[in-house]
Formats: C-alpha cells, sequence, structure tokens
C-alpha cells in the first residue's frame, strides 16, 4: 500500500515536470516570435523613422562639451564616420550597431534558454541559437533593402552574430555565478 502511493506520487510529479517543460518551452516559442517581429517591424522602418540625430542635435544644444572631441575616425561599408567632423553620425553609427548587438542578443538568449529548457546539450543550443541569430539577421537585412535609405549589409549579419554570441555568454556567465551563490549559500546553512 505505501509502496503504490510513493509510486503514484513520484509519477504525479514527473507528469507535472513534463508539463511544466512543455508549457515553459511554449512560452519561450511565443517569446521568440514576439522578439522576431519587433526586429522585422523595425527592419520596416525608414532611415528618417530611426534617426536619432534631431535627438543629438536637441541634447547637444543644452550640454556644453567644454573638450575638443578626439579625432577618432574608421570606415564600415562605403562610408567614413569621423568623431571630431561629423559627431551627430558618428554617434549615430554607435548607437545603431549598439542596437544590433543588444537586438540580436535578446534574440539569442531566448533561443538558448528554450532550448535549455528542453534539456538539450549546451552546445547544440549555442549552435542552433547562432543559426537563429544568423537566418533571422539575413531576413533583416533583406527587408532592409526594401525600405526608404536605408541599406543591407552583410556586415551587419556578423555584428548581429556576435551580439547573439556575447549574449549568450554574458547569459550562461550569469546563471553560473547564481548556481554557485545557490550552492554556497545552501552548503553554508547547518544541517538540522
Amino acid at each position: 500500500m505505501v509502496m503504490t502511493i510513493i509510486v503514484e506520487e513520484g509519477s504525479r510529479k514527473r507528469r507535472h515536470g513534463r508539463k511544466r517543460r512543455v508549457y515553459g518551452f511554449i512560452l519561450s516559442l511565443l517569446l521568440i516570435a514576439a522578439w522576431v517581429l519587433v526586429i522585422w517591424s523595425m527592419s520596416n522602418q525608414s532611415y528618417q523613422q530611426q534617426t536619432i540625430q534631431p535627438w543629438l542635435h536637441q541634447w547637444s544644444e543644452k550640454v556644453k562639451i567644454g573638450f575638443v572631441l578626439p579625432d577618432v575616425q574608421f570606415t564600415y561599408g562605403e562610408h567614413d564616420y569621423s568623431l571630431r567632423q561629423r559627431p551627430y553620425d558618428f554617434a549615430e553609427f554607435i548607437f545603431r550597431k549598439s542596437a544590433h548587438l543588444f537586438v540580436y542578443a535578446v534574440l539569442a538568449v531566448l533561443v538558448f534558454g528554450g532550448l535549455r529548457y528542453r534539456k538539450m546539450h549546451m552546445l547544440t543550443c549555442i549552435a542552433a541559437s547562432l543559426i537563429v541569430v544568423a537566418i533571422i539577421a539575413s531576413i533583416d537585412e533583406y527587408i532592409q533593402q526594401f525600405s526608404p535609405n536605408r541599406t543591407s549589409s552583410i556586415r551587419d549579419i556578423g555584428v548581429d552574430l556576435i551580439g547573439g554570441f556575447c549574449g549568450i555568454t554574458i547569459y550562461v556567465a550569469m546563471k553560473t555565478m547564481i548556481r554557485k551563490r545557490r550552492s554556497r549559500r545552501h552548503s553554508s546553512t547547518p544541517n538540522k
């Protein structure tokens, strides 16, 4: 009798755990789909809709910089950027590429977390996440071809992959730190 109750309890817990994993995976798929829609909706916006230069001009009128900007210059694609000569273009470029890194870091973490929730091997999750990032980024760049004053660049797909990899790295590092902190806390509490 007691053995039957224990077996039934274990069976119920396993079913509940499986249900929880399925619901968690479905939730992660919905979050991924929503995030991809956000990315693609931004791809459909024109340069004029996305530019931050008007805000930069307003902000710079309020804040007076009391020093000369360094002469940082580089070329990305066909465009030259210079902090001293065209600071607004430079700042907007940095903002846009940082946005690419952030947006695709979040996408990679969502995919990675969803796959890890399904108890898949870590390397498989990393590879699958980066493949999803590459596919979505490629479609994103394709869509940008049709937006006014926007350019499509294979370099941006590379930036997106770097963002995805950094996102996964930060996520795994944070989870590891949290797990270590919890295990230290549990090992330091005296057994009663």
